[in-house]
């Protein structure tokens, strides 16, 4: 078992912006959420497919074009994107409301989720 699968489970991923629901029927999913908000916020540098010269600074390896990218750097992606102030996007984007679903979705379904 994974460090984050084992953490999810144990209760140490609560919700932090969601209010600590994980209610929503259906749930977020990668397919459902995730895949077009990283496609729209995030892999236009962070994308295994680009060359270095074309990723706006963003490091080599830190890819988040696939579920397993973002399940890789799950963590990394809710500091620098849920907060308003994390820094991700660099040009902003995201509204509110997106972020918190960001949110819900890494607390209640990532890390558990398995590529469609």
């Amino acid at each position: 078992m994974s460090l984050g699968l084992f953490l999810w489970l144990a209760g140490c991923g609560a919700p932090a912006e969601s209010g600590g629901a994980c209610d929503r029927d259906p749930p977020l999913s990668y397919t459902n959420f995730g895949q077009g908000f990283m496609g729209r916020h995030c892999a236009g540098c962070h994308s295994s497919l680009l060359p270095e010269d074309h990723r706006n600074g963003a490091p080599l390896g830190i890819d988040l074009d696939t579920l397993e990218g973002v399940q890789k750097w799950a963590e990394r992606v809710r500091v620098r994107t849920v907060p308003t102030d994390g820094g991700m996007p660099p040009g902003g984007g995201p509204t509110e409301q997106e972020r918190a679903m960001v949110s819900e979705w890494l607390d209640c379904s990532l890390l558990v989720e398995e590529a469609p």
